[in-house]
């Protein structure tokens, strides 16, 4: 009938690794009950993104994906609370795509590291631990059940997340027990998920398909009579992998209005499946979907452990070059919107176009640091005439920016140079709109720009677009004021346009005031002629209300400025080593 989550391994891969936890360094797993039932309340010493409520994800009804990230047991160099000096790690930007993530490893309480946190969450995006009794746990369940402790359990859980600040766990049982046994295993999946509802509003307690009501440590690759009573007390189930197209209709008909509440695992590596893995997972995916299910993707490290970690960008953006029929709904709900697109690691710090040179180690892999990241991504965009990547050898803020690249295709006259970058949904004005570019293509053609686009939709439903380029290009009719700032970073530039970073600043006003335009959409476009490559470095995006804005960037300029300062031998070195800490992460190591 299948095997279970806990039981899959890749060749190579280690069940369990002792991890020793230095508290105020890095994060480690929980690996017994004693440990669990003893855990203290003690926050942890860096700072942790809470949940953005600027974002709309999926609507009701609507399915989702959920990415659980299990790579040889996990707690790699992620696991450092302030980062590593490592940059070819293993990461994730493509949170646009999935709603909820899941931090799995084969340990019994699995506590996500803040960096995945952090990141998750300024996208917008769910975080879920693992709570885990595997083959030889059916001592602890005894244990929990004679000792009457599923309370303390369920209480202790959701203090794990709440000083954790996660939201949520995926909860796998997977030992063989006695059919007798099953009512208690309901009642205590009950007790999680009742504390962490009210420990953390909003939180998910999900159940893995681990164990049937039969006591048999069997997953059943669909929804039936043997697990839905699990469903009936938390908030979704999680499927496993070996399902065919009977089992998905089944489920769904089954599970009745809460068919977006059960996942159907899609594992990449293809393990006995009727689907195809690797970069086709998407596949299973869009067949998952189409029932009106959920998706639950696992094991995504798959790209990272067997194509090589020398091209591992190359093949996460492929992997996960989802097409829209995959993905859900992401919609920023207000202003706000501020980011450099660092995806936080990189070879440097820059601030303001100027990477720092305070003596540090060079690389550093932080995902606290990681900014919003855009929609489209990856080398296949614009019928593949554009690919959109991170570029780390320059940037303006961080440790990366946007590379866009667009090269026309004559057989693809019709092809439109867009990318899209956020989607939104709030009053279009007033706002103040910058960003940050550098035009490096090899040609520099009369007419040849950049601009912001953003696409709005009227009262009436009527779509407009507003292009914020060398110039402005406004809808027809009397209803947008706009005025524009341009800003040259590095003056002494200017002979050669491709080395200098330029910001342009725009004010728009909607006329209408109240009846104004829904602003649905932010883009980038290039002018170009059909016939010549373009390529733009973005290194910064900010858009928000007019009042907000002054203070805000003020604060911005006066960090990035003492992180990235060269003054060793200032009087205030001291002050400088512990904010390049706090802002990025890095052991400073002094060289002597």
């Amino acid at each position: 009938m299948g095997v279970l989550l806990s039981s899959l391994t890749k060749p190579g891969a280690a069940q369990v690794r002792v991890i020793n936890r230095v508290p105020d360094r890095e994060v480690a797993p929980l690996g017994t009950l004693d440990e669990l039932l003893n855990f203290k309340d003690e926050p942890l010493l860096c700072a942790v993104e809470p949940l953005s409520d600027a974002i709309k994800r999926s609507k009701p009804g609507h399915p989702r994906t959920i990415f659980c990230h299990d790579m040889d047991g996990n707690y790699k160099q992620d696991r450092f609370i302030h980062g590593t000096d490592e940059a070819n790690v293993y990461r994730f930007h493509h949170w646009q795509i999935i709603e909820t993530f899941i931090y799995y490893s084969h340990h019994m309480v699995t506590i996500p590291p803040p960096g995945w946190i952090s990141a998750a969450h300024r996208h917008g995006v769910k975080v879920l631990g693992t709570f885990m009794l595997g083959d030889d746990d059916i001592k602890t369940i005894n244990i929990v059940r004679g000792s009457g402790l599923t309370s303390q359990v369920a209480t202790q859980l959701a203090k794990v997340a709440t000083v954790g600040r996660f939201d949520g766990w995926l909860v796998s049982i997977g030992c063989k027990m006695d059919r007798s046994c099953i009512p208690f295993v309901k009642d205590l999946l009950s007790a999680i998920t009742t504390e962490m509802h009210k420990a953390v509003p909003g939180s998910l307690v999900i159940w893995y398909d681990a164990v049937d009501v039969d006591g048999n440590a069997k997953p059943h690759n669909e929804l039936n009579g043997k697990n839905a009573g699990f469903l009936d007390v938390c908030d979704g189930i999680f499927l496993n992998f070996q399902w065919t197209e009977a089992m998905l209709q089944s489920s769904a008909q089954l599970a009745g209005d809460r068919k977006t509440d059960v996942y159907v695992g899609v594992d990449v590596y293809g393990r006995s499946t009727k689907y195809p893995g690797g970069f086709e997972m998407y596949k299973a995916v869009q067949q998952v979907r189409r029932c009106g299910l959920s998706a639950a993707v696992f094991a995504a490290g798959w790209v990272y452990e067997t194509q090589g970690k020398r091209n591992f960008a190359k093949h996460q953006y492929r992997l996960w070059s989802f097409p829209d029929n995959c993905c859900s709904e992401w919609r920023l709900t207000k202003p706000p919107l501020s980011t450099s697109f660092c995806q936080g690691f990189g070879s440097r710090v820059f601030a303001e176009g100027q990477a720092g040179h305070f003596r540090l180690i060079r690389v550093w892999f932080n995902l606290h640091k990681q900014q919003l990241q855009p929609r489209d991504q990856g080398n296949m965009l614009c019928n593949s005439c554009c690919s959109v990547k991170v570029h780390l050898e320059e940037a303006y803020n961080g440790g990366g920016c946007l590379r866009v690249l667009f090269k026309p295709n004559p057989n693809q006259p019709d092809v439109k140079p867009y990318i899209r970058l956020f989607g939104c949904d709030f009053p279009l004005g007033p706002l103040a709109v910058s960003y940050t570019f550098k035009n490096i293509s090899f040609t520099s053609s009369a007419g040849q720009d950049i601009a912001i686009v953003l696409k709005a939709r009227r009262a009436a439903g009527e779509t407009e677009e507003i292009y914020l380029g060398m110039t402005a290009g406004l809808p027809e009719g009397d209803h947008y004021t706009v005025s524009r700032e341009v800003i040259r970073r590095i003056e002494d530039a200017a002979e050669d346009p491709r080395a200098c970073w330029v910001t342009r600043k725009y004010q728009l006003e909607d006329l209408r005031g109240a009846d104004g335009a829904i602003l649905e959409e932010i883009g980038l476009h290039f002018r170009c002629s059909d016939r010549e490559t373009n390529v733009c470095l973005l290194g910064q995006l900010d858009v928000r209300r007019p009042a907000d804005g002054e203070k805000a960037v003020s604060d911005e300029k006066a960090t990035d400025k003492a992180a990235a300062s060269d003054d060793s031998s200032s009087d205030d070195e001291p002050e400088r080593k512990r904010l390049r800490e706090e802002l990025y992460g890095l052991d400073a190591v002094i060289a002597e």
